[in-house]
């Protein structure tokens, strides 16, 4: 039975005041959604490339560093250790949706759990559906306990109406506790930062390692 764990996290603020500059009144022009998939076993392979980044500032492994905090060097780091994971593994895989706010529905806009659970979707349905077990793993900031059935249906609705069935569990969890969704964190920061600041970034060392869709 194939399984893996999927980590998954977003960046850019869920605020609409689109008229004004981001951190001046305004919020962030994009919203990023990336996801980390995980063969069944293998996540030590990914709480490593986290563990040296906290080895490298001397910082307490129970210290959760945030995406924010990483400066330029350390992220590059990161990104070229991702490269080489999925070199190693094949069964690894890197994701993230692209939402320019201005493009989004204003039926969605309104509804930003809707949002979020439909760019999800979109972006993992077609590597879910190559499982025959997925735990997902959302960031609990942004997917409450309460919430998770609706994510969870979701997925579960859309991949049995393409005629896949997968045993998928949902359990939002704190960040802090799972470097794997730290590493998911860090991730979105870099494809957000392209399009929210024009970083290259993303270009230089992920553009061919990371399954990107553009969804408005």
């Amino acid at each position: 039975m194939a399984e893996a764990s999927i980590f998954l996290d977003e960046s850019g603020d869920l605020g609409w005041v689109l008229d004004k500059p981001r951190g001046n009144g305004g919020s962030s022009k994009y919203i990023i959604l990336a996801a980390i998939v995980v063969p069944h076993g293998q996540n030590h392979h990914l709480e490593r490339i986290v563990r040296h980044l906290y080895k490298q500032r001397g910082r307490a492994a129970n210290s959760e560093l945030k995406s924010t905090a990483l400066n330029g060097h350390e992220r590059t780091t990161f990104a070229r250790a991702l490269v080489k994971l999925l070199d190693r593994n094949l069964n690894f895989s890197l994701h993230a949706v692209v939402a320019e706010k201005a493009n989004v529905i204003n039926a969605l806009s309104s509804k930003t759990e809707v949002l979020y659970n439909h760019m999800a979707e979109r972006m993992l349905h077609d590597t879910i559906a190559t499982f025959a077990k997925v735990e997902f793993f959302p960031d609990a900031r942004t997917v409450k306990k309460s919430d998770k059935h609706a994510l969870h249906n979701y997925l579960e609705t859309r991949l049995a109406i393409a005629g896949h069935r997968v045993d998928i569990t949902t359990e939002p969890c704190e960040s802090g506790r799972f470097k794997e969704i730290q590493a998911a964190d860090i991730l979105a920061s870099i494809v957000w930062a392209k399009y929210e600041e024009n970083n290259p970034l993303f270009d230089n060392e992920l553009l061919d390692a990371v399954q990107l869709i553009k969804l408005y």
